[in-house]
């Protein structure tokens, strides 16, 4: 409701320079005009379904979820990929029938990840997943907004796939399925949003998001940390010497975070049914993988 994980990092940092009586070098900036709505508005997606749904929807999928899946116990599970493992997952990701195209290691891991999961769940063929993904305004919104903005500037992108397509098909598939849907929440889609939560907000739409959901399956949500600067925190007593996430046990809530080995590989805590834990355990650095 205050801040996005940009802001809340950057506050973090500028208040041990704070406790070392040192220069704030992270002043945050409270310009709110960036939130002005054009006149007139122009919502041209449909936000309904994607940061909205109703309130009575909500309530039954919430019910629906939880009582099927309390009785299951959930473990959180820590994965360490190398820098080796990360470079071959992004040659992999960005190579498809004979044609390069470069995606990123992020976008290469989450594909990876959500496939590997997707596997280890043992979804029905014909069911339906998705993966929602925080994406930062601050470097899509024209002009573009300073990284010292403070607030929450985070909307989400929505990849979406088949379990057999997403099997079945090589893991450029996922990638450019989970590249196109990022690309998509550009300029245009965050000054839509803007127009949308000043014009058409009701008392009967509610956020999408939700925290009380013990479990997202057949969906995932990723958390990435990837960018923030915990490594620069210190109150006094130096940099910490491991930063990762609290104990939290939503199935399928992703947080990756930098290795606190400081050599570019990556940590993911993945919470997962223990019925399942056994299944990724045993694919989870494969990258052949198929439906059947």
């Amino acid at each position: 409701m205050i801040a996005d994980g940009h802001a809340a990092s950057n506050f973090f940092v500028s208040w041990g320079q704070a406790c070392r009586g040192v220069e704030i070098t992270l002043l945050p900036l409270n310009d709110r005009t960036i939130f002005r709505p054009r006149d007139p508005p122009l919502i041209e997606y449909n936000h309904v379904g994607a940061e909205f749904v109703s309130n009575l929807a909500k309530k039954e999928s919430l019910v629906n979820v939880n009582n099927e899946n309390k009785e299951k116990t959930i473990i959180v599970h820590k994965v360490h990929f190398t820098l080796e493992f990360l470079r071959k997952l992004k040659a992999n990701a960005s190579f498809m029938n004979g044609k390069a195209r470069v995606y990123s290691t992020f976008e290469s891991l989450i594909a990876h990840l959500w496939r590997v999961i997707t596997k280890s769940r043992g979804l029905d063929l014909l069911q339906t997943t998705q993966i929602r993904i925080w994406v930062d305004g601050r470097r899509r919104i024209i002009p573009r907004v300073p990284d010292d903005f403070f607030g929450n500037l985070v909307l989400w992108a929505f990849p979406t796939s088949k379990v057999k397509e997403l099997l079945d098909e090589p893991l450029h598939y996922a990638t450019k399925i989970i590249h196109d849907a990022i690309t998509k929440v550009d300029d245009k889609y965050f000054k839509s949003f803007i127009d949308f939560a000043h014009h058409e907000v009701t008392q009967d739409l509610i956020p999408s998001a939700d925290m009380k959901k013990d479990s997202l399956c057949p969906n995932l949500e990723v958390d990435s940390w990837l960018r923030f600067p915990f490594y620069d925190l210190d109150f006094g007593a130096g940099c910490p010497f491991v930063f990762m996430p609290s104990y939290y046990p939503t199935e399928g809530m992703m947080f990756l975070v930098p290795s606190f080995i400081g050599d570019g590989s990556i940590d993911a805590f993945i919470p997962l049914y223990q019925d399942n834990l056994a299944n990724f355990k045993k694919i989870c650095y494969s990258l052949d993988l198929k439906a059947k």
